[in-house]
C-alpha cells in the first residue's frame, strides 16, 4: 500500500495552500445531520434536476427521516469531441430556480473531482484494451475547469489531480492489465468464486467441478463419498489443491482491491464539489454470502459524497468452443454480479462494457453533472454497529436513485480551545458572534518604493474581561494565508481595546479576517474584502 499514501498525500496538494477553488456549500444548521450526496437519473441516464426536499423519501435502520436541509449541485457542460456522437456533448440540464434557491449560492459551480482507478491487478493483460483507448477520450471530454487524477492497484500508474491532462493521458496510453490470472495457468481448470465456495466447504460445488473439471459421470460422484473420490481419481485431488490456491489468492485480491477503494475515497473527501471515482476493473471475487466485506466501502463513499462508476468489459469474441473458455465466461460473469452489488450498494453505477465503451462513459460523465446533497435528521438511538442502513426513494416514477446503502454518523464535534477556534476561523474564513469585533480597512499610500498599502483598525468593547488577544489573516489572489497574533490593548482608560495594522499590498483582492478570544474564552471573527488597485 505505499504506492497508495504517496498518491494520497499528493491528491491532498490540489486543496491546500497556493490553489484558489470556490468555497464548499455548507448546511447551516444547529442540529445535527446525516449527509447523502444522491444521484437521480431518468430512462436515459440524465439526471432529474427539478426535485425538491419533498420529493425524497429517506429511511435510516427502516424508519423514515424527513429531510431538513438540500444543496443542489450542477457541474459544468460537457464539452464534445471529434470522436462523439452528437449528442455526447449537450449541455447538461440547467439548474431550476427551486434548485438553485435550495443551494443558496450564486455564480460558478464547484470544479467537479474525477479520478480514474485502473484496477489493473484484477485485468489480464489482454484484456480490457477498449476500456482504456476510450478511457482516453473519455478525460478529453471532461471539462477543462475540472480535476482529474489517475491511480492504478498496483502502484504502477499516478498521477495527482489536476487540470494539465497530458501526464494522465501519457499514463493511459501506456495502460494494461497485471492479473496473473490463476485460471488461465494452472489445471484443472477452477474459478475464482467457484474456488471461494470450495474452500469454505461447499460439497455441492466440489461435486460440481468434479463433473466439469474432471469428467466424472453425476452418477459415480452419487455413489461415492468424496474421500473415495479423492483417493481414486488424481484429477480429484488436483481440483482441490488448485481450488485451495485460488480461493488463497482470490481472497488477497479482493482485499487489496476494497482497500484500494476506500483508501483513495477517503483521500478525495476533501475536495468541494462533486467528486467521482470511476473504477475501470476485471471484477471482484466475493462471495454472495460475504458482502458484507463491501460495507465499509458503501459507509465511505457515504462519508466522503464520493460518487461511484465501476466499467467492466465482458469480450465479445471469446472462443466458446473450448471448455476451459466458456467456464472464465461462466466465472466472469458472477464476479460481474459481485462487482455491480458493491457498486450499487455504494450508492454508484454498474457499467457491463460489450463493444464500444464510449457511451457507458458519457454515462458516466453525465450523471456526475448534478447531485443533491441532502440533510437528515440522526434517530435518537445510535446502532450497536455504530452504522445505518440507509433507503432514498424519490416520490416520482420511472427514475433511478443512486445512493449509498449504508452510512456512518458525523463524529461529535471536537471540542476546540479559544486558541483553536481563532486559528480555525482566521483559516476557514468563519464568522463568530461570542466578542463583538468591529474591522475597518482602507488602502492607503505609504510611499514611492511601496505606493499602496492596507491599513487595518480593530477594536473590541472596553466590557469584555482582560486580556484580549486576536489573530490577523490576509489571503490574496495566490491562495495563501498569511498571519500573525497581536495583543488589543486599551489606548484610553475605559476605551476599547485596539489594534493597528499596516500591511502593504500589491494590487489585487485581499480578505482580511480578524478573530479574536476574549478573558472567559468566548471568541468572535470577522471578514472583510479590500480590492487594492
Amino acid at each position: 500500500m505505499r504506492h497508495l499514501m504517496c498518491w494520497m498525500l499528493l491528491l491532498a496538494a490540489p486543496w491546500g495552500a497556493g490553489v484558489v477553488l470556490p468555497a464548499q456549500q455548507q448546511f447551516r444548521t444547529t442540529t445535527s445531520l446525516l449527509t447523502l450526496d444522491v444521484s437521480v437519473l431518468d430512462d436515459d441516464g440524465n439526471p432529474v434536476t427539478d426535485l425538491g426536499p419533498e420529493d425524497f423519501v429517506v429511511t435510516l435502520n427502516d424508519a423514515r427521516q424527513p429531510v431538513r436541509a438540500m444543496v443542489f449541485l450542477a457541474a459544468r457542460e460537457t464539452r464534445t469531441t471529434g470522436t462523439e456522437a452528437p449528442t455526447a456533448g449537450a449541455p447538461v440540464a440547467p439548474v431550476p430556480p427551486a434548485a438553485a434557491s435550495q443551494a443558496g449560492a450564486e455564480g460558478e459551480p464547484d470544479p467537479k473531482l474525477i479520478v480514474i482507478l485502473v484496477d489493473d491487478a484484477s485485468i489480464h493483460p489482454t484484456d480490457s484494451k477498449g476500456l482504456f483507448v476510450a478511457a482516453e477520450r473519455f478525460v478529453d471530454a471532461i471539462p477543462p475547469g475540472d480535476w482529474v487524477g489517475l491511480a492504478s492497484t498496483s502502484g504502477r500508474m499516478t498521477v495527482n489531480p489536476s487540470r494539465d491532462r497530458v501526464p494522465l493521458l501519457a499514463d493511459l496510453r501506456r495502460a494494461f492489465g497485471w492479473m496473473n490470472d490463476p485460471r488461465r495457468e494452472r489445471r484443472p481448470f477452477v474459478g475464482l468464486m467457484d474456488a471461494l465456495e470450495v474452500d469454505a466447504g461447499s460439497q455441492a460445488a466440489f461435486r460440481d467441478l468434479l463433473e466439469t473439471s474432471c469428467g466424472l459421470s453425476q452418477n459415480l460422484i452419487g455413489s461415492k463419498n468424496l474421500g473415495e473420490i479423492l483417493a481414486q481419481y488424481d484429477c480429484a485431488s488436483d481440483v482441490q489443491r488448485v481450488a485451495r490456491d485460488n480461493a488463497t489468492y482470490a481472497r488477497l485480491l479482493a482485499r487489496t482491491q476494497l482497500d484500494t477503494y476506500v483508501a483513495l475515497i477517503k483521500a478525495m473527501a476533501s475536495a468541494p464539489g462533486v467528486k467521482q471515482l470511476v473504477i475501470l476493473t476485471g471484477g471482484i471475487a466475493v462471495k454472495p454470502s460475504d458482502a458484507r466485506d463491501f460495507e465499509p466501502m458503501a459507509e465511505a463513499a457515504a462519508a466522503a459524497g464520493v460518487q461511484i462508476s465501476m466499467l467492466m468489459e465482458e469480450p465479445d469474441d471469446g472462443d466458446f468452443s473450448n471448455p476451459d473458455a466458456r467456464a472464465l465466461a461462466r466465472d466472469q460473469r458472477q464476479m460481474m454480479q459481485q462487482t455491480q452489488t458493491l457498486a450499487e450498494m455504494s450508492g454508484g453505477q454498474f457499467f457491463r462494457v460489450i463493444g464500444q465503451a464510449d457511451r457507458f462513459y458519457r454515462r458516466v460523465l453525465t450523471s456526475a453533472s448534478a447531485i443533491y446533497r441532502i440533510g437528515v435528521d440522526l434517530p435518537p438511538d445510535v446502532p450497536p454497529d455504530g452504522r445505518y442502513k440507509v433507503a432514498v426513494t424519490v416520490t416520482r416514477p420511472r427514475v433511478k436513485v443512486l445512493a449509498s446503502r449504508y452510512a456512518v454518523p458525523p463524529p461529535p464535534p471536537i471540542a476546540l480551545s479559544p486558541d483553536e477556534q481563532m486559528q480555525r476561523a482566521v483559516r476557514t474564513g468563519e464568522l463568530s458572534f461570542g466578542v463583538p469585533v468591529r474591522m475597518t480597512a482602507e488602502v492607503v499610500s505609504v510611499q514611492a518604493t511601496s505606493p499602496t498599502a492596507i491599513r487595518v483598525h480593530v477594536d473590541v468593547p472596553a466590557d469584555r474581561p482582560r486580556p484580549v488577544t486576536g489573530i490577523f489573516g490576509m489571503t490574496g489572489s495566490d491562495g495563501l494565508l498569511r498571519s500573525l497574533r497581536r495583543e488589543l490593548v486599551q489606548k484610553v482608560s475605559g476605551g476599547p481595546y485596539q489594534v493597528d495594522l499596516l500591511v502593504p499590498a500589491a494590487s489585487g483582492t485581499y480578505d482580511l479576517r480578524f478573530a479574536a478570544t476574549d478573558g472567559s474564552g468566548a471568541v468572535g471573527a470577522v471578514v472583510q474584502r479590500v480590492v487594492v488597485k
